[in-house]
């Protein structure tokens, strides 16, 4: 009687059971009232946690706001000259003072420039109407520790600039200016047009990240990086002088990225970091990070952000999320600050920042629960517990065996009589492993499964089939000792089963170094011909590997002739009754067995029938080798050569077609075309063999009855 057909058993309480579902509730209870208490205490904790947080955003708020304000304070301070009158804006002399002045008192800028011109109204677009004449640019920058100026002027042919180098921590008018050359009309930068147009109306502008204009005949790796704030101003009779702006080094706003959120000599947990709205970093977060253009704006691109960072950038549009960096939550918290193009401060943390203290109260709490547990069960457990590790020996082997795990495995029981049954069972383990090494390991499970035993009989079902030799062992077998000759053997089988069994196929026996093995049995397969194609190359590829390995050094390369056929046969157990073997049988068998001999006859090294060549060829390329009635057959097969998978490089492809093209011209009488077409590649065999039997029927022609059929004499 089958496992299917046994009667379902009722299930039936044990002592075990009873004694463990009682522990088991029990336990939940008291586990249900540990995680509320632990709950609402971290609950609580991450909300003072985001409290803190938004804190912090705060503050880098505000000194985001100072930093840029030593720029907008130096605009502000030119602004408030010009409109008390103490600044004559055609002045450049006391322009240069002005603004030397501003840039000296803020260390952090990195220049302020005045563009000057008169502005006789606004064009149909809103674009400033300029004065012809009256245009100039005075700049006070950095360079290195001492400060330059540059006046761009118009001298009646063009532009011309000038510049006043000054040693570090020198006064205003050290130093004479000298001619660096002609310029551009400073008015035409976008920076002018944009700020004195109507449509800004005198506001200040603050532009995103750009590389600083003193830097532009650097690499970009090597130019530093800026923000700048420009704005239109009037003088003291309320008209258009020009344009003042203030440049900003990024330095400044990339040390808010080391902003403390808790103070104290001990690491702090949090990372802060400045972003845009689309989650593109704008501050570095160390000296080495680069900054490249994404979508005409410069941001950084830091080679290795920091996961959590990486993960939080995702939700720049949040006020705050909880992430998942490698299975550990972070928490994060964002701020949109005022004043900047869209920019927002994030601070992320890991959650155990704040929690851990929780956790360890938890786990003490945890290691009391067990103790009242342990308390609770001790008595119970004292005496169930060696009966529940035998029984539990043997049910846990007898589950493997029913998961067809025959692994071996130590088991040791207290009880004799139960140390019987375990040992049974691993013998019985044995027994099925030595099994699945003499019969394929599919079968095995098959009638594991089924629980019953073979039966002498098979089935007709349709097989892709496979015979193997290896050329020159027998010679090789002269020359090396017995025992290394059947541990190179060893491998060679080995390596030619693992290719077969990759694509499904079962390794049916081994005769010597022959293989013979099939698909679509005993599981079945769809497409099984494509199957074994592919198995036929990854043993020519596994083959070629395992001769170039230590493992065959010292002996030549061999080489393995192949022969595949698909056909309708019988499958199952043959054989005496006592004594069985698992195989398939039939006409299809015989010539697949002799496809293989035939490779030596035309020099390749596998050859398949039209059968597989149906069903196969959409995958891989073949060649049309002949049409043979092998040895006691009298009906014609094509058969062909597997040359390799389709969308490969196939270096012997060109001449199989030119095989073919001349086989068509043998089937059709046209020895002599044959010929031609073969005269240039008699390397290789097939077309050496077929230029020989063109030759023969040249010279003695056919009678009229000859139907091109090559009739093998050998097996």
């Amino acid at each position: 009687m089958s496992a299917a057909d046994a009667p379902a058993r009722r299930p039936r309480l044990t002592l075990l059971g009873l004694f463990l579902g009682a522990t088991v509730a029990l336990a939940v209870v008291l586990g249900a009232l540990l995680l509320a208490i632990v709950g609402d205490s971290r609950r609580l904790i991450l909300a003072s946690a985001e409290e803190l947080r938004e804190a912090a955003a705060v503050r880098a708020e505000g000194l985001l706001r100072r930093e840029l304000g030593n720029a907008s304070e130096a605009v502000a301070e030119v602004e408030r000259a010009l409109s008390l009158g103490a600044l004559e804006p055609s002045d450049q002399s006391a322009v240069e003072a002005a603004i030397f002045l501003a840039l000296a008192k803020s260390p952090q800028l990195a220049e302020v420039t005045f563009t000057g011109a008169g502005r006789a109204g606004f064009a149909s677009d809103g674009q400033p109407l300029l004065a012809r004449s009256g245009r100039f640019q005075v700049s006070v920058f950095r360079d290195g520790a001492a400060l330059t100026t540059e006046r761009v002027v118009e001298d009646g042919k063009g532009f011309q600039a000038e510049r006043r180098r000054r040693a570090p921590g020198a006064p205003l008018h050290s130093g004479a200016f000298a001619k660096s050359g002609a310029a551009l009309d400073p008015t035409d930068h976008l920076t002018f047009t944009t700020t004195a147009s109507r449509a800004v109306g005198g506001a200040a502008i603050w532009t995103d990240l750009s590389y600083w204009q003193r830097d532009e005949a650097l690499p970009p790796e090597r130019r530093r990086v800026v923000v700048s704030v420009q704005k239109a101003v009037v003088d003291a009779g309320g008209r258009f002088a020009g344009v003042v702006r203030a440049g900003l080094l990024t330095e400044a706003i990339d040390r808010l990225t080391q902003l403390r959120v808790v103070e104290g000599s001990a690491p702090d947990p949090h990372r802060v970091f400045l972003s845009d709205s689309q989650g593109r970093l704008i501050a570095r977060l160390r000296p080495q990070d680069r900054l490249r253009l994404v979508d005409d704006t410069l941001r950084v691109t830091a080679e290795d952000v920091p996961a959590p960072i990486r993960a939080a950038l995702a939700h720049v549009g949040e006020s705050s999320a909880t992430l998942d960096v490698a299975g550990e939550p972070w928490l994060s918290t964002f701020r949109k600050l005022a004043g900047t193009q869209g920019w927002i401060a994030g601070i992320v943390v890991p959650e155990a920042a704040y929690t851990r203290e929780l956790s360890r109260q938890r786990e003490r709490l945890l290691f009391i629960y067990a103790g009242v547990m342990a308390a609770i069960v001790l008595g119970g457990a004292l005496v169930l517990l060696a009966l529940r590790r035998s029984l539990g020996g043997i049910t846990l082997l007898a589950a493997r065996m029913r998961g067809l795990d025959f692994a071996p495995a130590r088991s040791r029981a207290r009880f004799g009589d139960v140390q019987d049954v375990l040992d049974g069972l691993e013998r019985a383990k044995t027994a099925m492993r030595a099994l699945g090494k003499y019969v394929p390991i599919d079968l095995v499970r098959e009638l594991y499964e089924a629980n019953r035993e073979p039966t002498l009989g098979g089935e007709l079902r349709d097989l892709s089939i496979l015979f193997t030799d290896l050329e020159g062992f027998t010679s090789l077998s002269e020359k090396v000792a017995p025992v290394e000759l059947a541990r190179r053997l060893g491998a060679y089988l080995q390596t030619m089963t693992s290719a077969i069994r990759s694509t499904s196929g079962t390794v049916d026996k081994f005769v010597g170094d022959a293989v013979m093995a099939l698909w679509n049995a005993p599981s079945l397969s769809a497409g099984h011909p494509r199957l074994a194609c592919e198995a036929v190359l990854r043993c020519r590829e596994a083959t070629r590997l395992l001769y170039a390995s230590p493992a065959w050094e010292g002996l030549p390369p061999l080489r393995t002739r192949a022969g595949l056929h698909r056909a309708r046969v019988l499958v199952g157990h043959f054989g005496a009754p006592d004594r069985l073997s698992y195989t398939a049988l039939g006409d299809g068998v015989n010539l697949a067995a002799r496809l293989e001999s035939l490779c030596k006859q035309y020099g390749v090294e596998v050859l398949v029938s039209g059968a597989i060549v149906e069903e196969a060829s959409e995958a891989f390329v073949f060649r049309l080798i002949d049409r043979v009635a092998v040895k006691g057959k009298t009906e014609a097969v094509q058969v062909y050569e597997l040359l390799g998978r389709k969308g490969e490089t196939l270096p012997l492809q060109p001449i199989a077609r030119r095989y073919e093209d001349a086989f068509n011209r043998y089937q059709a009488r046209d020895f002599g075309g044959a010929l031609a077409l073969l005269a240039e590649q008699l390397q290789d065999a097939p077309s050496k063999v077929l230029s020989e039997r063109c030759r023969a029927l040249q010279a003695d022609p056919p009678g009229a009855d000859w139907d091109a059929v090559h009739r093998a004499k050998a097996k």
